[in-house]
């Protein structure tokens, strides 16, 4: 603990205070029914939370109106008497281990979604945004007191049932936010124009809430520091935002972005490929200006990033949502001075991102997450088995950590001379660095898990027959897709994992086939060096990289527009030559992409030969896992290896 003396000083938020500087950031969990009611899978959900040993968790963007400003089915609903027993258990929960919980109310405003609402949105001004409500009421006086009156019941509501603070929402170009940008705030009354007007509104609402919950009730606000849009809010803004809102708040959480646009959503849930502690700065000069204690969120991956921070008051509070996810003993390891054990986040969203699809939290990583009521102990197995597992690629691994926690004899196969599988290649590239960190850690956690590991070894029928098992699970990942081309085998063509590990030399000017995540992150690194590259595939240049989550995407989008990289979509590849890759477009035309390299990353095949031999033999005890089954993610890899393991 010396070594992270600032993070564990308890700190006051007005007459409240907490154990430590850690916060559990807001987020949407969707594990609750879908009308908002609490259930036990979200009691378990905060219990889960709690027990990272966090100094507080704020439940994230709850809606105050749910017939204009719905975002999420799933999301808790404080808008009734009827729901306080509910809320009152979440609270209960957390304070069994010494935990405050904060609750996050919202308005989206403009960006509810259309489908999940009965009423036009509110906004105060009419500027529909894309994919979102374009049903908008433009509020006048009488709509501003209802929302106004709304917040203020919702707050005391929340009061009543327990909750510890409540944070009021007014990042991220919600409607507060809407009120205070530029960008959606067109009106030419007193609430529109200069900032002192577009602030009016806010402060209204801030006061109204603090006049009804008391002087001594503890509230936050989330701002957004930059909205990172075009005619948006800027720093300078918010900072003047910042000392107006300290005369009814106790605690001030940074966050930028705003969530309704691609240049500001990418800022909200930054990905691998920006930089960590985005906000600090922001955070930094905001204390300088303010006499409260002031949270800073975006891009904190470890608690040695947390110390940093406070230790050079940049901060008086910290707060992580997906690095708690990912590793929620990251508290208890630090304590222990056992940091490598915390489990890194990744930062793909293939997992936390479901809630933007209607479905519940989970992570790619951690298969617990939003599970918790199912597991949060593994049951122990009834019968020890013993069980093989073939293959060491993340599913491998995954089911192996599983296997041998539940207490089965575990014996890990692998044809290769290391664990990992193409968790090598996929995370060489400079930048993928977060990757590394996870591949680094569930190797290690393999190795010291007590299974029997044996390399340099390739699994066989004939040898699981000899051996006789009582179970296997195959997971034998996938290879890479090499079509019969013409030319593909010649000599200025390569393979997309030679040329990211700096194994095959190439050119000036590069083409890629492949418009999936392989192929543009390599087209990424390749243009970083200095190369003249072009990526080429027989899908819609819009649909590149697709099957990435789409705040993640906007993000390596934006990273390959700003190094030149060149997109060519609609076009199949006809032959490989040496001037480089000719194709042939959805209308006919033929012509030639110039090129003194061509890469090959055209998708992965499943490698699972090995299981239906094997399947065919045991029918009843071998089970398939990962990119055998089908090639997706690191996310698939984890479920399906755990799924299986847990049941064995």
């Amino acid at each position: 603990m010396e070594n992270y003396k600032h993070v564990f000083q308890p700190l006051n938020i007005g007459k409240m205070t907490i154990k430590n500087r850690m916060q559990y950031t807001p987020l949407v969990a969707c594990v609750s029914t879908a009308d908002g009611e609490v259930n036990q899978e979200m009691i378990d959900w905060i219990g889960y939370q709690a027990r990272t040993g966090v100094g507080y968790i704020t439940i994230g963007d709850t809606q105050i109106d749910l017939e204009r400003a719905r975002c999420f089915y799933g999301e808790l609903n404080v808008t009734h008497d009827k729901y306080m027993t509910g809320l009152s258990l979440l609270t209960e929960e957390a304070h069994r281990y010494g935990c405050k919980l904060s609750i996050e109310l919202s308005h989206a405003g403009r960006g509810a979604v259309a489908s999940m609402n009965t009423k036009p949105a509110f906004a105060p001004s009419y500027l529909p945004e894309k994919n979102c409500q374009p049903d908008i009421k433009v509020m006048d006086r009488k709509d501003m007191d209802w929302v106004r009156n709304r917040w203020v019941e919702c707050a005391v509501r929340c009061k009543n049932a327990g909750f510890d603070m409540v944070m009021i929402h007014s990042a991220h170009n919600n409607l507060l936010g809407q009120f205070l940008s530029p960008v959606s705030n067109v009106r030419t009354d007193e609430y529109g124009g200069s900032f002192e007007n577009r602030m009016k509104y806010p402060l209204e609402v801030i006061k109204a809430i603090r006049d009804a919950v008391g002087p001594d009730y503890p509230l936050e606000i989330r701002m957004s520091a930059n909205e990172m849009t075009p005619g948006g809010l800027e720093f300078e803004e918010t900072l003047i935002y910042a000392q107006e809102v300290q005369k009814y708040v106790n605690c001030i959480d940074v966050s930028r972005g705003n969530v309704f646009n691609e240049t500001g959503v990418m800022w909200l849930c930054p990905s691998y490929l920006q930089p960590h502690m985005i906000n600090v700065e922001y955070s930094r000069r905001i204390k300088e200006v303010v006499s409260i204690p002031v949270s800073v969120v975006g891009n904190i991956y470890t608690i040695e990033e947390a110390e940093q921070i406070l230790a050079e008051g940049k901060a008086d509070i910290v707060g992580m949502c997906r690095s708690f996810m990912a590793g929620p003993n990251m508290i208890e390891n630090a304590v222990r001075g056992q940091e490598y054990k915390t489990r890194p986040c990744i930062r793909c969203m293939d997992g936390c991102g479901a809630i933007y699809h209607g479905m519940p939290l989970r992570c790619s990583v951690n298969p617990k997450i939003g599970r918790e009521h199912r597991y949060r102990n593994i049951p122990k197995a009834e019968v020890k088995k013993n069980v093989y597992v073939i293959g060491s690629g993340p599913a491998g691994m995954q089911a192996a950590l599983t296997l041998t926690e539940r207490g089965h004899n575990v014996t890990i196969i692998e044809k290769g001379n290391k664990l990992g599988g193409l968790l090598h290649d996929a995370s060489v590239l400079p930048f993928k660095q977060e990757l590394r960190n996870y591949k680094n850690w569930i190797v290690r956690q393999t190795e010291e898990s007590g299974a029997n590991i044996r390399l340099n070894t390739e699994a066989t029928k004939e040898m699981i027959i000899k051996e006789k098992p009582d179970a296997v699970i195959v997971a034998t990942g996938a290879t890479f897709f090499k079509p019969n081309i013409q030319g593909i085998n010649n000599d200025n063509v390569k393979d997309v994992c030679d040329v990211d590990n700096g194994q095959a030399q190439v050119g000036q000017k590069v083409v890629v086939c492949g418009g999936g995540l392989t192929g543009v992150e390599s087209a990424l690194a390749l243009a970083r060096q200095g190369k003249d590259v072009t990526v080429v595939d027989m899908i819609p240049e819009e649909d590149f990289c697709k099957s990435m989550f789409y705040i993640i995407r906007y993000s390596v989008l934006d990273e390959v527009k700003k190094a030149g990289v060149k997109f060519v979509g609609n076009s199949k590849i006809k032959e490989f030559n040496d001037k480089g890759v000719l194709i042939e477009d959805k209308e006919g035309n033929i012509s030639t992409l110039e090129a003194d390299t061509s890469v090959i990353a055209l998708g992965l095949k499943a490698d699972n030969s090995l299981y239906k031999e094997i399947a065919a033999e045991m029918p009843l005890d071998t089970f398939i896992a990962g990119d055998c089954d089908t090639p997706k993610n690191i996310m698939n890899a984890t479920f399906s290896a755990f799924n299986i393991a847990v049941e064995i």
